[in-house]
């Protein structure tokens, strides 16, 4: 459980609800083009977009420019899509398949780099998560995330609208969670996960041993790994309580912490 009470996603369900979160805002998007639309098709005798010398219902340039944005907005979109299913365990060579019949090098090639970016970014808002925000910035509270889709996909009637059954205004079940649970369809990580993420994360900062990053950003890396071992070895000793070595592993674990803690402390006061 991260902070606040949030409640914490896995890297793959992080990756999906990104897809959604830019889905909705291109909808935003595609509607502000309709009613642009449509507000010019409502003025009599108009013959092109802007006729010069007459009051026009837009700027210049303005239609051009916000679907170049839409264009801009779906190349984000399947950027995040392919992120989302090769943490979701699709081959490269599927994805190539997907996306025009690419071969998997070229998929790979296309956003290789993306993937790596978001899974270090993820990474490191699950280890710091008072600083998530900075790492995946709106996606960091996933509470807040999931109301802003619940609302897009349920909205309100306008006033004066009597929508029909099965009308896309009509609000639909809701499949909401309790405060600090994962929202379903959204799991948090699995003790597998998480084992895999606390590997991930001490081969990391072991590779940034002689890089020197920013001395506050280190222990603050530290001491979320060792809060994340925690949590992951009480887990399995909940699981399998009469596991001694992992017992041990818990104990060194909470010691480990321990000590972090008592230096970030005295560091506070210095």
């Amino acid at each position: 459980m991260s902070e606040a009470g949030k409640h914490t996603l896995s890297r793959a369900a992080l990756a999906r609800l990104a897809v959604a979160h830019e889905a909705a805002d291109a909808s935003d998007g595609y509607r502000a083009l309709v009613a642009r639309g449509r507000l010019a098709a409502h003025q009599p005798g108009e013959q092109a977009i802007h006729q010069p010398g007459e009051p026009a219902a837009h700027r210049p340039g303005e239609l051009a420019g916000a679907a170049w944005r839409l264009l801009e907005q779906a190349r984000g979109i399947l950027r995040n899509a392919v992120i989302a299913e090769r943490l979701a365990g699709t081959s490269w060579e599927m994805i190539g398949e997907q996306l025009g019949e690419i071969s998997k090098q070229a998929a790979h090639e296309r956003y290789g780099a993306a993937e790596t970016v978001f899974r270090r970014a993820a990474l490191m808002a699950w280890l710091i998560p008072e600083r998530a925000f900075d790492q995946i910035g709106e996606l960091a509270d996933p509470d807040a995330a999931l109301a802003r889709l619940n609302r897009f996909l349920h909205p309100p009637p306008e006033p004066g609208d009597r929508p029909s059954a099965g009308s896309p205004r009509t609000p639909g079940p809701r499949r909401t969670a309790e405060p600090g649970q994962p929202p379903p369809g959204h799991a948090e990580p699995t003790i597998a996960e998480q084992a895999a993420l606390v590997a991930e994360a001490t081969d990391l900062l072991r590779a940034q041993e002689g890089a020197q990053p920013a001395e506050y950003q280190r222990r603050a890396a530290e001491l979320g790994l060792a809060r994340r071992k925690v949590a992951l070895y009480e887990a399995v000793a909940a699981e399998r309580p009469d596991d001694i070595e992992h017992a041990d592993l818990l104990t060194g674990a909470r010691a480990r912490l321990a000590a972090l803690e008592a230096d970030a402390a005295r560091n506070l006061r210095l």
